[in-house]
């Protein structure tokens, strides 16, 4: 027997079998499939975040609230509208300030697919800055409406730092290479 989804409203065999094997009657205690999906959705070191076609955050694992400066999923799906940018302040790879209407989220939520992209965090409370690698797919219903979205990042700031940190080094090495080859120039016009 077939059944919806309650988010996609897919309808598939799987999902009933995945039901009836983790919520089984005969089990008091088991599991429903929407308790596994979290469970395992929270294990997972990526964020993974879904928005209804508003905007609205229907899901976020405790990688991705972590990631955008909250204390878990319970407090990023408590927090009000527009808390997300009163926390954060964003900025994509070149330094120019994101509104909250470019984040990729909203813009899949507006059925774009938003292939990955980096941005930078600075977190308003602690001060800290974050970068992350995200992407972001619509999720579309049977006659193309955006019904949702979803978002997975991953925090690449070791990354960036070590890249920053490269940059910096290959620059001081450049102009000691200079001050060499000037210093070098000195010598044999002197002889």
């Amino acid at each position: 027997m077939d059944i919806e989804h309650p988010i996609s409203g897919v309808k598939s065999a799987a999902a009933h079998t995945v039901d009836t094997t983790f919520a089984d009657v005969r089990h008091p205690g088991a599991w429903s499939s929407s308790e596994l999906l979290a469970s395992i959705l929270d294990g997972v070191a990526d964020g993974i975040a879904a928005h209804d076609a508003s905007g609205q955050l229907l899901f976020i694992n405790d990688a991705g609230a972590r990631m955008c400066g909250y204390d878990g999923p319970a407090s990023a799906l408590a927090a009000p509208p527009g808390d997300f940018p009163g926390r954060v302040e964003v900025f994509d790879a070149d330094g120019n300030k994101l509104h909250e209407s470019e984040l990729p989220g909203p813009l899949a939520a507006r059925g774009r697919v938003v292939p990955e992209r980096v941005i930078r965090l600075q977190l308003r409370l602690s001060g800290g800055e974050r970068w992350l690698s995200v992407k972001a797919t619509p999720i579309l219903d049977r006659v193309g409406a955006v019904r949702m979205s979803i978002s997975i990042f991953r925090d690449v700031t070791r990354e960036r730092l070590a890249e920053a940190e490269r940059d910096r080094v290959v620059r001081e090495l450049e102009l000691e290479r200079a001050r060499l080859a000037a210093l070098v120039e000195r010598l044999r016009a002197d002889r």
